[in-house]
Protein backbone atom coordinates (compact mmCIF):
# COMPACT_ATOMS: atom_id res chain seq x y z
CA UNK A 1 0.00 0.00 0.00
CA UNK A 2 1.54 3.30 -1.11
CA UNK A 3 1.42 6.63 0.72
CA UNK A 4 -1.49 7.95 -1.36
CA UNK A 5 -3.60 4.87 -0.60
CA UNK A 6 -2.85 5.20 3.12
CA UNK A 7 -3.95 8.86 3.07
CA UNK A 8 -7.15 7.98 1.25
CA UNK A 9 -7.89 5.21 3.78
CA UNK A 10 -7.37 7.53 6.74
CA UNK A 11 -9.49 10.23 5.08
CA UNK A 12 -12.34 7.75 4.60
CA UNK A 13 -12.01 6.44 8.16
CA UNK A 14 -11.97 9.99 9.56
CA UNK A 15 -15.01 10.98 7.48
CA UNK A 16 -16.90 7.87 8.57
CA UNK A 17 -16.02 8.56 12.21
CA UNK A 18 -17.20 12.16 11.96
CA UNK A 19 -20.43 11.09 10.29
CA UNK A 20 -21.05 8.45 12.99
CA UNK A 21 -20.30 10.98 15.75
CA UNK A 22 -22.73 13.48 14.20
CA UNK A 23 -25.47 10.85 13.81
CA UNK A 24 -25.07 9.66 17.41
CA UNK A 25 -25.10 13.25 18.69
CA UNK A 26 -28.38 13.92 16.90
CA UNK A 27 -29.79 10.62 18.20
CA UNK A 28 -28.83 11.52 21.79
CA UNK A 29 -30.68 14.83 21.52
CA UNK A 30 -33.77 12.68 22.05
CA UNK A 31 -32.35 9.56 23.74
CA UNK A 32 -30.15 11.18 26.42
CA UNK A 33 -30.43 14.95 26.48
CA UNK A 34 -29.60 16.37 29.91
CA UNK A 35 -29.02 20.10 30.61
CA UNK A 36 -25.71 21.40 31.97
CA UNK A 37 -25.00 22.17 35.66
CA UNK A 38 -24.81 25.82 36.65
CA UNK A 39 -24.04 27.37 40.07
CA UNK A 40 -27.02 28.22 42.25
CA UNK A 41 -26.14 31.47 43.96
CA UNK A 42 -29.21 31.33 46.21
CA UNK A 43 -27.77 28.30 48.05
CA UNK A 44 -31.11 26.48 47.93
CA UNK A 45 -29.35 23.71 46.01
CA UNK A 46 -25.68 23.19 45.19
CA UNK A 47 -26.39 23.65 41.48
CA UNK A 48 -29.26 23.89 39.04
CA UNK A 49 -29.85 23.06 35.38
CA UNK A 50 -30.05 25.36 32.37
CA UNK A 51 -33.24 27.44 32.64
CA UNK A 52 -35.95 26.87 30.01
CA UNK A 53 -34.03 23.91 28.58
CA UNK A 54 -35.44 20.88 26.78
CA UNK A 55 -34.51 17.50 28.26
CA UNK A 56 -35.22 13.87 27.40
CA UNK A 57 -34.19 10.60 29.03
CA UNK A 58 -34.76 7.11 27.63
CA UNK A 59 -32.04 5.21 29.50
CA UNK A 60 -34.33 4.60 32.49
CA UNK A 61 -37.97 5.30 31.84
CA UNK A 62 -39.05 7.36 28.82
CA UNK A 63 -39.74 11.03 29.44
CA UNK A 64 -39.15 14.52 28.11
CA UNK A 65 -39.93 18.06 29.20
CA UNK A 66 -38.47 21.49 29.92
CA UNK A 67 -36.86 23.02 32.97
CA UNK A 68 -38.52 26.17 34.30
CA UNK A 69 -37.02 29.66 34.50
CA UNK A 70 -34.93 28.65 37.53
CA UNK A 71 -33.65 25.41 36.04
CA UNK A 72 -35.82 23.04 38.11
CA UNK A 73 -38.38 20.46 36.99
CA UNK A 74 -41.66 22.32 37.41
CA UNK A 75 -44.42 22.83 34.81
CA UNK A 76 -44.58 26.52 35.76
CA UNK A 77 -42.08 29.33 36.33
CA UNK A 78 -41.09 30.74 39.69
CA UNK A 79 -42.07 34.35 40.35
CA UNK A 80 -40.59 36.37 43.20
CA UNK A 81 -43.07 36.55 46.06
CA UNK A 82 -45.00 33.52 44.81
CA UNK A 83 -47.12 32.02 47.59
CA UNK A 84 -45.73 28.49 47.86
CA UNK A 85 -47.74 26.11 50.04
CA UNK A 86 -45.28 23.19 49.96
CA UNK A 87 -41.61 23.12 49.01
CA UNK A 88 -40.23 19.75 47.86
CA UNK A 89 -36.52 19.02 48.38
CA UNK A 90 -34.70 15.85 47.42
CA UNK A 91 -32.52 13.91 45.05
CA UNK A 92 -32.95 12.65 41.50
CA UNK A 93 -36.01 10.74 42.74
CA UNK A 94 -37.88 14.03 43.27
CA UNK A 95 -36.27 15.60 40.22
CA UNK A 96 -37.86 12.71 38.32
CA UNK A 97 -36.25 12.85 34.89
CA UNK A 98 -37.62 9.32 34.44
CA UNK A 99 -41.34 10.21 34.34
CA UNK A 100 -43.50 12.86 32.69
CA UNK A 101 -43.60 16.22 34.49
CA UNK A 102 -47.26 15.79 35.42
CA UNK A 103 -46.52 12.37 36.97
CA UNK A 104 -43.87 13.27 39.55
CA UNK A 105 -44.58 13.63 43.27
CA UNK A 106 -44.72 17.45 43.29
CA UNK A 107 -47.04 17.67 40.29
CA UNK A 108 -49.40 14.99 41.64
CA UNK A 109 -49.47 16.63 45.07
CA UNK A 110 -50.12 19.98 43.40
CA UNK A 111 -53.16 18.42 41.71
CA UNK A 112 -54.46 17.03 44.99
CA UNK A 113 -53.99 20.33 46.82
CA UNK A 114 -55.61 22.15 43.87
CA UNK A 115 -55.10 25.91 44.30
CA UNK A 116 -52.16 25.50 46.74
CA UNK A 117 -48.80 25.67 44.97
CA UNK A 118 -46.24 22.87 45.35
CA UNK A 119 -42.74 23.85 44.16
CA UNK A 120 -40.08 21.24 43.41
CA UNK A 121 -36.33 21.86 43.78
CA UNK A 122 -35.34 18.18 43.81
CA UNK A 123 -32.15 17.67 41.81
CA UNK A 124 -29.62 14.90 41.13
CA UNK A 125 -26.98 14.25 43.77
CA UNK A 126 -28.88 16.05 46.54
CA UNK A 127 -29.27 13.29 49.07
CA UNK A 128 -30.66 13.82 52.57
CA UNK A 129 -27.41 15.22 53.94
CA UNK A 130 -27.09 17.79 51.16
CA UNK A 131 -30.73 18.79 51.58
CA UNK A 132 -30.10 19.31 55.31
CA UNK A 133 -27.11 21.48 54.45
CA UNK A 134 -29.25 23.61 52.10
CA UNK A 135 -32.40 23.56 54.24
CA UNK A 136 -32.05 26.98 55.86
CA UNK A 137 -31.31 28.75 52.57
CA UNK A 138 -34.22 27.00 50.83
CA UNK A 139 -36.77 27.87 53.51
CA UNK A 140 -35.66 31.49 53.77
CA UNK A 141 -35.55 31.96 49.99
CA UNK A 142 -38.90 30.40 49.03
CA UNK A 143 -40.84 31.07 52.27
CA UNK A 144 -43.20 28.06 52.05
CA UNK A 145 -46.41 28.72 53.96
CA UNK A 146 -47.12 25.25 55.31
CA UNK A 147 -44.69 22.41 54.55
CA UNK A 148 -41.20 21.47 53.45
CA UNK A 149 -41.05 17.89 52.17
CA UNK A 150 -37.57 16.32 52.30
CA UNK A 151 -37.11 13.00 50.48
CA UNK A 152 -34.59 10.30 51.35
CA UNK A 153 -33.90 6.80 50.06
CA UNK A 154 -31.84 5.87 53.13
CA UNK A 155 -31.99 6.36 56.88
CA UNK A 156 -28.64 5.06 58.10
CA UNK A 157 -25.90 7.67 58.28
CA UNK A 158 -22.48 7.40 59.84
CA UNK A 159 -21.49 9.72 62.69
CA UNK A 160 -18.99 11.37 60.34
CA UNK A 161 -21.68 12.12 57.73
CA UNK A 162 -24.00 13.67 60.30
CA UNK A 163 -21.16 15.67 61.86
CA UNK A 164 -20.49 17.16 58.42
CA UNK A 165 -24.04 18.57 58.43
CA UNK A 166 -23.72 19.98 61.93
CA UNK A 167 -20.33 21.53 61.13
CA UNK A 168 -21.37 22.89 57.73
CA UNK A 169 -18.87 20.66 55.95
CA UNK A 170 -21.08 18.65 53.58
CA UNK A 171 -19.10 18.46 50.30
CA UNK A 172 -20.64 20.76 47.71
CA UNK A 173 -21.55 19.22 44.36
CA UNK A 174 -19.50 20.89 41.65
CA UNK A 175 -21.20 22.50 38.66
CA UNK A 176 -20.13 21.82 35.06
CA UNK A 177 -20.32 25.36 33.70
CA UNK A 178 -16.63 26.15 33.17
CA UNK A 179 -13.58 24.80 31.40
CA UNK A 180 -13.18 21.71 29.24
CA UNK A 181 -15.80 19.79 31.22
CA UNK A 182 -18.41 22.44 30.39
CA UNK A 183 -17.54 22.21 26.70
CA UNK A 184 -17.76 18.41 26.66
CA UNK A 185 -20.98 18.42 28.72
CA UNK A 186 -22.77 20.25 25.94
CA UNK A 187 -22.44 17.21 23.67
CA UNK A 188 -25.03 14.63 24.73
CA UNK A 189 -23.30 11.71 23.02
CA UNK A 190 -20.07 12.38 24.96
CA UNK A 191 -22.07 12.63 28.19
CA UNK A 192 -23.75 9.29 27.52
CA UNK A 193 -20.39 7.66 26.72
CA UNK A 194 -18.93 9.08 29.94
CA UNK A 195 -21.88 7.77 31.97
CA UNK A 196 -21.59 4.32 30.39
CA UNK A 197 -17.83 4.26 30.91
CA UNK A 198 -18.29 5.01 34.62
CA UNK A 199 -20.80 2.18 34.81
CA UNK A 200 -18.38 -0.18 33.05
CA UNK A 201 -15.66 0.73 35.56
CA UNK A 202 -18.08 0.16 38.44
CA UNK A 203 -18.35 3.85 39.34
CA UNK A 204 -22.04 4.69 39.77
CA UNK A 205 -23.12 8.23 39.00
CA UNK A 206 -24.65 10.37 41.76
CA UNK A 207 -28.23 9.71 40.71
CA UNK A 208 -27.54 5.98 40.30
CA UNK A 209 -26.18 5.86 43.86
CA UNK A 210 -29.37 7.54 45.06
CA UNK A 211 -31.49 5.08 43.11
CA UNK A 212 -29.80 2.06 44.65
CA UNK A 213 -29.75 3.32 48.24
CA UNK A 214 -27.82 1.61 51.01
CA UNK A 215 -28.08 0.19 54.51
CA UNK A 216 -25.54 -0.37 57.26
CA UNK A 217 -25.56 -1.19 60.96
CA UNK A 218 -24.33 2.21 62.21
CA UNK A 219 -27.77 3.43 63.31
CA UNK A 220 -27.28 3.27 67.07
CA UNK A 221 -23.73 4.68 66.82
CA UNK A 222 -25.05 7.83 65.17
CA UNK A 223 -28.27 8.29 67.15
CA UNK A 224 -27.02 11.36 69.03
CA UNK A 225 -25.79 13.13 65.89
CA UNK A 226 -29.01 12.31 64.05
CA UNK A 227 -31.00 13.80 66.92
CA UNK A 228 -28.90 16.97 66.67
CA UNK A 229 -29.40 17.22 62.91
CA UNK A 230 -33.17 16.83 63.21
CA UNK A 231 -33.19 19.34 66.06
CA UNK A 232 -31.34 21.80 63.84
CA UNK A 233 -33.90 21.36 61.04
CA UNK A 234 -36.76 21.69 63.53
CA UNK A 235 -35.33 24.94 64.86
CA UNK A 236 -35.03 26.43 61.38
CA UNK A 237 -38.60 25.34 60.58
CA UNK A 238 -39.93 26.88 63.81
CA UNK A 239 -38.22 30.20 63.05
CA UNK A 240 -39.90 30.24 59.65
CA UNK A 241 -43.28 28.88 60.86
CA UNK A 242 -43.25 25.87 58.57
CA UNK A 243 -43.67 22.12 59.16
CA UNK A 244 -41.27 19.42 57.98
CA UNK A 245 -42.23 16.07 56.47
CA UNK A 246 -39.42 13.61 55.80
CA UNK A 247 -40.38 10.95 53.24
CA UNK A 248 -38.56 7.63 53.23
CA UNK A 249 -39.01 5.33 50.23
CA UNK A 250 -37.11 2.02 50.35
CA UNK A 251 -36.10 0.36 47.09
CA UNK A 252 -36.07 -3.41 46.72
CA UNK A 253 -36.47 -6.28 44.34
CA UNK A 254 -38.36 -9.52 43.89
CA UNK A 255 -37.51 -12.77 45.69
CA UNK A 256 -37.40 -16.04 43.76
CA UNK A 257 -40.78 -16.93 45.25
CA UNK A 258 -42.33 -13.73 43.88
CA UNK A 259 -42.52 -11.77 47.15
CA UNK A 260 -41.31 -8.19 47.46
CA UNK A 261 -37.82 -7.78 48.92
CA UNK A 262 -37.34 -4.50 50.83
CA UNK A 263 -34.34 -3.49 52.99
CA UNK A 264 -34.14 -5.12 56.44
CA UNK A 265 -33.99 -1.74 58.20
CA UNK A 266 -36.65 -1.96 60.92
CA UNK A 267 -34.24 -0.64 63.58
CA UNK A 268 -33.24 2.32 61.42
CA UNK A 269 -36.87 3.17 60.67
CA UNK A 270 -37.84 2.93 64.32
CA UNK A 271 -34.93 5.12 65.44
CA UNK A 272 -35.61 7.70 62.74
CA UNK A 273 -39.32 7.78 63.53
CA UNK A 274 -38.77 8.23 67.27
CA UNK A 275 -36.25 11.05 66.77
CA UNK A 276 -38.49 12.79 64.22
CA UNK A 277 -41.39 12.67 66.68
CA UNK A 278 -39.17 14.00 69.45
CA UNK A 279 -38.24 17.01 67.28
CA UNK A 280 -41.72 17.74 65.97
CA UNK A 281 -41.02 16.43 62.47
CA UNK A 282 -43.51 14.28 60.59
CA UNK A 283 -42.00 11.04 59.27
CA UNK A 284 -43.65 9.36 56.30
CA UNK A 285 -42.42 5.79 55.92
CA UNK A 286 -43.55 4.34 52.58
CA UNK A 287 -42.52 0.76 53.43
CA UNK A 288 -46.00 -0.45 54.40
CA UNK A 289 -47.73 1.25 51.44
CA UNK A 290 -45.24 -0.21 48.98
CA UNK A 291 -45.72 -3.68 50.48
CA UNK A 292 -49.50 -3.37 50.42
CA UNK A 293 -49.66 -2.17 46.81
CA UNK A 294 -47.50 -5.05 45.64
CA UNK A 295 -49.49 -7.68 47.52
CA UNK A 296 -52.89 -6.34 46.43
CA UNK A 297 -52.21 -4.96 42.94
CA UNK A 298 -48.74 -6.32 42.03
CA UNK A 299 -47.47 -2.75 41.55
CA UNK A 300 -43.84 -1.82 42.20
CA UNK A 301 -42.79 1.75 43.08
CA UNK A 302 -39.38 1.56 41.42
CA UNK A 303 -38.23 0.34 38.03
CA UNK A 304 -39.26 0.75 34.38
CA UNK A 305 -39.83 -1.24 31.23
CA UNK A 306 -36.22 -0.53 30.16
CA UNK A 307 -34.54 -1.08 33.56
CA UNK A 308 -34.25 -3.66 36.34
CA UNK A 309 -37.48 -4.85 37.96
CA UNK A 310 -38.27 -3.11 41.25
CA UNK A 311 -35.03 -1.14 41.47
CA UNK A 312 -33.67 2.21 40.33
CA UNK A 313 -35.66 5.42 40.46
CA UNK A 314 -39.28 5.95 41.43
CA UNK A 315 -41.70 5.21 38.61
CA UNK A 316 -45.09 6.88 38.14
CA UNK A 317 -46.73 4.46 40.58
CA UNK A 318 -44.16 5.27 43.25
CA UNK A 319 -44.69 9.00 42.77
CA UNK A 320 -48.45 8.52 42.90
CA UNK A 321 -48.26 6.56 46.17
CA UNK A 322 -46.00 9.14 47.84
CA UNK A 323 -48.17 12.07 46.72
CA UNK A 324 -51.29 10.30 47.99
CA UNK A 325 -49.72 9.56 51.40
CA UNK A 326 -48.43 13.13 51.69
CA UNK A 327 -51.86 14.52 50.90
CA UNK A 328 -53.51 12.32 53.51
CA UNK A 329 -50.95 13.34 56.11
CA UNK A 330 -51.44 17.05 55.33
CA UNK A 331 -55.21 16.78 55.48
CA UNK A 332 -55.02 15.15 58.91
Amino acid sequence: MNFKSVCIWFAKAFSAGCAAFLIMTVFCLFYYNVPVHYPNNSGTTDYKWNPDAFYSRCTEGIAAGRTNNEGFINPFDYEEGMEIHTLVMGSSHMEAYQVAQNENTAARLNGLLQDRIVYNIGISGHNFLTCCSNFKAAVEYYHPEEYVVVETARLDFSPEELDSVLNGEVPEIADHSKGVLAFLSKNQFIRLLYSQLKGFLGQASEDEQEAVGSFSAEVEDSRGQLDNVLSMLSGIAAENQVKIIIVYHPAGGIHADGTLKLPDDADARETFSVLCDKNGIAFLDMTERFQREYESRHILPHGFCNSSVGSGHLNRYGHEMIADELYQMMEK
